[in-house]
């Protein structure tokens, strides 16, 4: 008996040693696996239907599949940056010019609640005055220049540790599609092998719950973008298109928004157009409150069969507690804590005849 327990904490201690080296190796590639994961899960049925166009050729089908959800994710970033690169030629512009001959400050500027009277003291310095702009990045590169380097080096290394992160996912989506179904024979056979009849009410689960999020990712974000350019561009605000792609990725953050909205409004309120601040901060809060409390966890509840309020604590709670990714992970969780309620609940002496 003492060698079978000895055994068994030899076994155990090994299996656990083993599963955090593991993790300690994969560590930095842990979020792009997950988001590579998610991405195959939600994206599987367009695959199959590329793998039967291409007579199922795996691996050009793989390639091809990739492509498609790369040009996907990639293309909505090239227009931003098209975007973001010509109003940054624009503030160039207005800045150079006004270190040529001067700005004066706008009229608003000392309203501005707190901070006007400090804000329009430093217009005065800085730009009211020709070649003041340029004296003054002089001074504080020579005084501030380790900060200015360290700031740009921590720009650019965010900058690239977020696209090797996506490049890598896509590498790593390649061979999900590629090996997808061998992959998921492997995770069936263990999930038979640990969880025997348990393990269908979960594996089923899994798949819905993520396409459902991502779903309601993909579909409310783009659908929030489009109709914030929408109504920025409307009341003729500058970079509109950079202000409603901001506003929808603000929206994923509880309150973010509408803070953003009310500060457009507050803006806006102070060159006279007070009415045009209240239409935009209405009709935008009413557009965040439908998709985040209504169109989102309608969707995700259309793929799972959780509760309409458990939907809406899975990605609320999700989102606060694992950034965006916890969007799908949220509802995930919460769909196979449904899944074990439902299991708790079943009345097995029925089955057994009692």
């Amino acid at each position: 008996m003492n060698n079978f327990y000895n055994t068994a904490i030899v076994s155990i201690l090994f299996t656990l040693t083993l599963l955090l080296a593991a993790f300690a190796v994969l560590k930095p590639f842990l979020l792009a696996i997950l988001w590579a994961a998610i991405i195959a899960l939600a994206s599987w049925p367009l695959h199959r239907k590329i793998l039967a166009a291409l007579g199922g050729r795996s691996t050009l089908s793989a390639a091809v599949s990739t492509l498609v959800i790369a040009i996907s994710l990639v293309a909505p970033m090239v227009l931003l940056a098209i975007h973001l690169i010509i109003d940054v030629n624009a503030v160039i512009a207005y800045l150079l010019e006004a270190d040529a001959m001067g700005k004066a400050a706008p009229v608003w500027l000392d309203k501005v609640p707190v901070a006007g009277a400090y804000l329009l003291e430093k217009w005065e310095i800085i730009l009211a005055q020709p070649h003041q702009l340029s004296t003054f990045a002089e001074e504080w590169m020579s005084t501030q220049f380790n900060l200015a380097q360290k700031l740009a080096q921590l720009v650019v290394l965010d900058f690239t540790g977020r696209l090797a992160t996506l490049a890598f996912a896509l590498w790593v989506l390649f061979f999900f599609y590629r090996d997808g179904d061998f992959l998921i024979r492997k995770i069936n056979i263990m999930g038979y092998k640990w969880l025997q009849r348990r393990w269908p009410s979960y594996s089923h689960s899994v798949p819905s719950a993520v396409k459902g999020a991502v779903n309601g990712l993909v579909v409310i974000g783009f659908g929030e973008a489009i109709i914030f350019s929408a109504l920025f561009e409307a009341v003729s605000l500058p970079s509109a298109f950079i202000l409603g792609v901001l506003a929808a990725i603000l929206a994923l953050i509880p309150l973010a928004a509408p803070l953003m909205l009310a500060l457009i409004a507050v803006l806006l309120s102070l060159q006279g157009l007070t009415m045009t601040g209240i239409y935009i901060f209405i009709f935008g809060t009413a557009v965040i409150m439908a998709a985040d409390y209504v169109i989102r966890p309608w969707m995700i509840q259309g793929s799972t069969e959780l509760p309409f309020l458990a939907v809406l604590f899975g990605f609320l709670g999700g989102i606060a507690s694992m950034g965006i990714v916890g969007l799908i992970i949220g509802p995930v969780i919460l769909a196979l804590f449904n899944v074990l309620l439902r299991e708790a609940s079943i009345d097995e002496s029925v089955d057994l005849g009692v």
